[in-house]
């Protein structure tokens, strides 16, 4: 049981935050209808200040950054590097720590390729979780795979979920020893909805093996909690920016200071594209060829976004709105919850929360969901190990309880019709 969960107050948000955070719904026009969406750990809706500020990229400065010596090109490039400073501050790291990339499968294949591809050697290990997002997994199979044809064998070991959905912490300490080169964990779980102990764990890590490297999935974490990745001290971390109100084919990767010079480019080509890091940039070497601009000017507006409603709010809003969506749920007969807030017996909650109604065929049931205007997820959730089909209900600060009312009522609707 986390401590920290306990301690949260599900009473700590004001009557006239409430109100206030309801009104943001406002800001996005494609919400402007009947149609209840659901599905934000998928990906999230965008504000009209986000895309805004992508079509004015379009209308008014449309270029190419690095080497133009015209206007449109300099602000363009003044644009990216005014991100990658709002990124750094919003992540407690370095701007010469940010790397951008096309998102989290992007950057988990970075760190696997550019770092760990020139650093693991035979009889290495990874510790890898087969219940976290194939994002987080599948790039070091496939290195593991490759270096195996190349007669150098890279062992993976396990790491273990208990019945509520932590990792069992005990067994993964147990688990590393000096052999450990790399142990990758997500922050939030993309189906779980469960903060995963971070904060707990990798200190242990550190102790137990000063040299291991730690990788962090924040993909779920971002925009719904603070994230500092000094405190948490982890040696990478990732995320996308279509999961916090920025367009699709942007993410971020941090790499700490001290790893960088220990890159290597594995994508070369035009741009930046050297082969090798001859300063302390990451970027130098990892952001080769054409950048996703205006991506990356959708992630500085959302960041501007996030801060101007406050991300404590949103943290308040999500527990508030993801115990009010748990209660409304256990009121549907032979509902069965998965891992999750259902298995904690303390106060938690970031906005997500999966199940499956017995006897029901959880990818019909959403079918019918979407008949009726609700946007939920069903299936495996991207997760690379065994898993039962199932419904996922998502939030952000774009929903409300009237939202969960519609769901929980059409579902009963659809109970009795059945």
């Amino acid at each position: 049981m986390k401590t920290n969960d306990c301690e949260i107050n599900v009473n700590n948000i004001s009557k006239e935050k409430i109100r206030q955070m309801e009104e943001l719904k406002k800001d996005f026009p494609i919400l402007n209808s009947n149609i209840v969406y659901l599905d934000s750990a998928a990906t999230s809706q965008k504000p009209k200040q986000v895309i805004d500020e992508i079509n004015k990229y379009y209308l008014e400065y449309c270029s190419n950054i690095g080497r133009g010596n015209y206007d449109w090109a300099r602000k363009a490039n003044k644009k990216v590097e005014e991100t990658r400073k709002k990124v750094a501050k919003f992540i407690n790291a370095k701007e010469n720590e940010i790397i951008f990339t096309s998102g989290a499968t992007d950057s988990s294949n970075l760190i696997a390729y550019s770092y760990m591809l020139n650093n693991l050697q035979n009889n290495d290990e990874i510790m890898l979780c087969k219940e976290d997002h194939k994002s987080t997994i599948l790039p070091w199979m496939n290195l593991i795979n490759i270096l195996n044809k190349f007669k150098i064998n890279i062992k993976e070991k396990e790491i273990l979920i208990d019945v509520e959905g932590d990792y069992i912490e005990d067994n993964l300490i147990s688990k590393i020893n000096e052999k450990t080169k790399i142990v990758v964990l997500s922050h939030i779980h993309n189906v779980y909805g469960l903060e995963m102990e971070i904060e707990e764990i990798i200190p242990r890590i550190r102790i137990k093996n000063p040299n291991c490297k730690i990788v962090l999935d924040c993909s779920q974490s971002v925009g719904h909690i603070n994230i500092d990745v000094k405190k948490l001290d982890v040696d990478f971390a990732y995320f996308s920016g279509h999961k916090m109100f920025a367009e699709t084919g942007i993410g971020v990767c941090y790499i700490k200071s001290e790893n960088i010079k220990e890159m290597k480019a594995y994508k070369v080509g035009g741009g930046k594209g050297k082969e090798r890091i001859s300063t302390n940039k990451a970027s130098e070497v990892l952001e080769s060829g054409t950048q996703n601009i205006s991506g990356i000017i959708s992630l500085g507006s959302a960041i501007d976004y996030i801060n101007k409603i406050g991300i404590e709010d949103i943290e308040k809003y999500m527990l508030y709105l993801t115990r009010y969506l748990y209660e409304q749920l256990k009121s549907i007969p032979n509902i069965e919850f998965s891992k999750g807030i259902d298995k904690r017996s303390c106060i938690i909650g970031y906005g997500i929360i999966t199940f499956k109604i017995e006897g029901i065929d959880s990818s019909e049931l959403g079918e019918i969901l979407s008949d009726y205007g609700i946007c939920v997820r069903t299936g495996d959730f991207c997760k690379s190990g065994k898993s039962d089909d199932a419904i996922r209900v998502s939030l952000h600060v774009y929903n409300n309880k009237e939202d969960i009312d519609k769901l929980i009522n059409i579902i009963k609707y659809i109970l009795s019709e059945l």
